[in-house]
This record gives structure tokens, sequence and C-alpha cells, in this order.
């Protein structure tokens, strides 16, 4: 009878054992990357620049300088450097990561006539890509389309101009086919292009995921 005992005490231990390298894979395997990932959501900010002293730290022009690489998008729609002669009316560069990077970002520029037209000769000679349709957007009204890098996953850059002396470069760079951040909070709405939508239901979204 003992020695019963003693080998059903094994088999249990055994048991045992197995069930606690289960359950530490089960934990290893799922429950921390969740945890992880439930961290790093709830523990992500916002984060908000508007310094345009460092205005080089928050493009991709140059790696040395360059804090993000925005996915690979072409930002030389933009100024390569913001001179001390330019006028900046605003400027504001926001970025949020709780899994998947996101930029948006804008800048205002009010140009001296001469400075003005050879800024929108340099745009226009740029070789703009196909942008209506790409997130429910439609042909830009609001101001004049001066230039356009549209891609059908990332975003945009681009640069919009009042024709009086003024020009708006802006940027919505993101994946997923959505934008983690209430951009309409961050930026004008007039800013954006006409029929922008990344948000979290977009219809461009749905019909993407379906193929």
């Amino acid at each position: 009878m003992t020695e019963r005992k003693h080998q059903w005490s094994k088999k249990l231990k055994m048991v045992l054992i197995a069930a606690a390298i289960v359950l530490a894979a089960f934990v290893v395997m799922y429950v921390v990357p969740f945890a992880l990932l439930w961290y790093s959501v709830v523990s992500a900010k916002v984060e908000v620049y508007n310094d345009i002293s460092h205005y080089s730290e928050y493009m991709t022009f140059d790696e040395s300088t360059a804090k993000w690489t925005k996915w690979g998008m072409d930002e030389t729609i933009w100024p390569e450097k913001i001179t001390d002669e330019m006028k900046v009316a605003d400027f504001k560069m926001v970025y949020y990561n709780p899994w998947d990077a996101q930029y948006l970002g804008y800048l205002v520029i009010d140009y001296p006539v001469q400075e003005y037209d050879v800024e929108v000769k340099r745009l226009k000679e740029y070789s703009s890509t196909d942008y209506i349709g790409y997130y429910s957007v439609t042909e830009e009204e609001t101001y004049d389309l001066l230039a356009i890098n549209a891609d059908e996953y990332q975003g945009f850059v681009y640069a919009l101009t009042d024709g009086k002396g003024r020009i708006i470069y802006a940027e919505q760079i993101f994946c997923n086919y959505l934008m983690d951040i209430d951009y309409e909070k961050y930026i004008p709405k007039e800013y954006l292009l006409n029929g922008f939508d990344a948000t979290q239901d977009n219809p461009y979204k749905k019909e993407k995921l379906k193929k």
C-alpha cells in the first residue's frame, strides 16, 4: 500500500510539473505579449512639437539629425531648411506610437512675392502622384494644390497655397489604414485634403480589408 501511494504521489508530482510547464509556456507566449501590448497602448502619449528651431530633427532630409523615418515617405515637398528670413506663421509636428508610429504635421509660411514665385515653381516641378480616392480624398478645392506625394497605404505629404503668398505644407503619415491620432484636434480642418477620412471605421479601410 505504501509503495502504491509513493508511485501515485510521484505520478501526481509529474502531472503537476507538466501542468506548470504548460502554464508557464502559455503565459510567456500569450499573456506577456498581450500585457506588453496593452502597456504600450495605455502608456503611449501624443507628442506635440512646435519649436521651429528643431525643424531638421522632425524631418527626414538628413539621417544624422532626423528623429524619425516616417515609413519612408518622401518629404522633399517641404522646405529643406528654415531660414531666418522666412516668415513662419504656424508650425506643428505630432507623433504618436501606441504600436505603429504615426505622424501629423503642418507648416505655414508667408512668402514675399519673389520668393513665393520661386517656391511655387519648385513645387509645381515636383513629380506629384495620384491621390484622389485614397482615404476618401476628392479633388482639392479649398486651396490650390501645388504638389503631393500620396501613398494608398501610408498617407500624404503635400503643399497648398491661397494664391496670395501663403504656402501650407502638410502631412499625415500612418499605417493600417487608420490614424489613432484624433487628427482634427491637432490640425485645422482646412489644411486637410478635401474628404480625408482616416478614422477608425473609415470606408476606405473597410474596402481595402475586403480584398
